[in-house]
């Protein structure tokens, strides 16, 4: 745990999402225009000057605008009376095989909250690969779905958390 943190190293985050996403779980397409947008936040964690994983976070009013036909976050109860631009959606959380089960995902999602609150979150969801729904769960995150196969086939569940 307690990796450097840095926002806006974006080339550093798609090295990471490449070599997670698409070469080592075999997604199709790892990347899209919400990465181009000023309001997506890349965040990369660092250890001993090396990257080990990254995230990214945004205003779900973009990934309406720009997400294509994507999977969109449902409706929930946190929703009730915050500004549509006041819910971010959290994803691409990405570490490195001889990095994991150290803290830094953890670390990575804290400090996506951080900076989202810093843009004026109030309301972080995510599409949690089955596997790791117990990570977000220890960190605050609660199911507002069930799991589906709508992300190339893959079990998630979507869950929320208000910041």
């Amino acid at each position: 745990m307690g990796a450097e943190i840095r926002i806006g190293a974006r080339d550093d985050a798609f090295e990471v999402r490449r070599r997670v996403f698409m070469d080592e779980q075999g997604y199709e397409n790892e990347f899209d225009a919400i990465d181009d947008d000023d309001r997506c936040l890349h965040i990369c964690g660092y250890e001993s000057g090396e990257v080990v994983g990254c995230a990214r976070i945004f205003p779900e009013t973009l990934e309406r605008t720009l997400g294509g036909e994507g999977v969109s976050a449902p409706a929930c109860a946190l929703d009730d009376g915050v500004d549509p631009d006041a819910i971010y959606l959290l994803g691409r959380v990405a570490v490195l095989p001889a990095y994991r089960r150290r803290g830094f995902a953890g670390d990575l999602v804290r400090a996506s909250e951080e900076a989202a609150r810093g843009a004026g979150a109030r309301v972080c969801k995510l599409h949690a690969q089955s596997y790791v729904i117990g990570l977000y769960t220890q960190l605050g995150y609660e199911p507002i779905s069930d799991v589906d196969y709508e992300d190339e086939g893959q079990p998630h569940q979507w869950m929320a958390k208000l910041l």
